[in-house]
């Protein structure tokens, strides 16, 4: 992926930045993932166990359908049966988003019956209806990765909040625990980003002021007016990534086209994927502790938490 394209994303994913505003201290109802990459899973399951430890009753949330992953895992499934990778593709089970991150949450130790999944939804809209119905009257904690979070923040405002019964919501009251992480670093095989260089993570970027600016007021509200400099960054990665699925003739074979890239390098690095989760998933499961900065903007984080002895203190 060329730099230019890199720091045009970068330049939107800082623009549209969400600060995580949850208390530690706070005894949630609910621990919501709403994601759909694994990264929110991996980096913020010493939240869950530190605030578990006061607050046993919290239950553990996933939420998410198919998406990209039904697709991916077909293709990949598909690669490794032609390839002779009969090993590997016993490993590749049919999951949605949801159903994988319990898995990966059971692997870090949270208990299955602690966990409510929710993967009936197909957008965002249906998410959040599925989300502010289990967690209505009480206050939950949402846990999303930066580069989902302003949408989530909005679309939960406006539909969920603000016209509740137009979209059959219930009022959702919520803070934000939002893990913050340069277009770089969400360049994994594991939730796919990386995929046909780079394009997968590309498109969401390319579409993410387009997103705001036709669905202001219809989904959810535009947070603000976007600056030269993200106009500029917008137009770039617009022309080059953005694919518009709601075409005709011409245009639809040019959007259909551009899958093309994403899909073949899916095919050929379906060990990557394989070897990326694993080794991500072992990486959380050696590290024992954690400092204030770990828990993302928290209120009450400790300056210590060993996740093992769950020793922890506060300067």
């Amino acid at each position: 992926m060329k730099k230019k394209y890199l720091d045009a994303a970068e330049v939107i994913n800082q623009a549209y930045a969400v600060q995580s505003d949850y208390d530690l201290n706070r005894k949630y109802a609910y621990f919501i993932v709403y994601d759909d990459d694994i990264t929110a899973v991996l980096k913020s399951i010493h939240v869950y166990k530190y605030m578990k430890r006061s607050n046993p009753l919290m239950k553990y949330v996933v939420v998410g359908g198919e998406g990209l992953l039904a697709v991916a895992f077909k293709v990949m499934r598909f690669s490794l049966k032609v390839r002779g990778k009969s090993v590997a593709e016993r490993m590749l089970k049919p999951e949605t988003e949801a159903e994988r991150l319990k898995r990966v949450a059971m692997e870090l130790g949270v208990k299955e019956d602690d966990i409510i999944v929710s993967d009936d939804g197909h957008n965002t809209t249906e998410n959040l209806r599925a989300m502010s119905k289990i967690a209505h009257g009480t206050r939950a904690l949402v846990v999303s990765t930066q580069r989902l979070a302003m949408v989530f923040k909005q679309s939960a405002e406006f539909q969920c909040n603000q016209h509740p019964e137009e979209f059959g919501c219930r009022q959702f009251k919520y803070d934000l625990l939002v893990i913050p992480q340069t277009v770089k670093e969400t360049l994994r095989w594991y939730n796919f980003q990386t995929a046909g260089d780079g394009r997968v993570a590309m498109h969401l970027f390319s579409s993410l002021v387009r997103r705001f600016e036709v669905y202001d007021g219809q989904f959810l509200t535009k947070p603000f007016e976007p600056s030269d400099e993200v106009k500029k960054a917008d137009a770039l990665l617009r022309d080059k990534f953005l694919i518009k699925q709601r075409q005709s003739g011409f245009k639809l074979f040019r959007a259909y086209l551009q899958y093309v890239p994403i899909i073949w390098s899916i095919f050929w690095h379906a060990e990557d994927y394989l070897i990326d989760e694993t080794d991500a998933v072992m990486n959380v499961t050696q590290k024992t502790t954690y400092r204030a900065e770990d828990f993302y903007g928290g209120k009450n984080a400790p300056s210590f938490y060993n996740l093992t002895t769950g020793v922890f203190y506060k300067y």
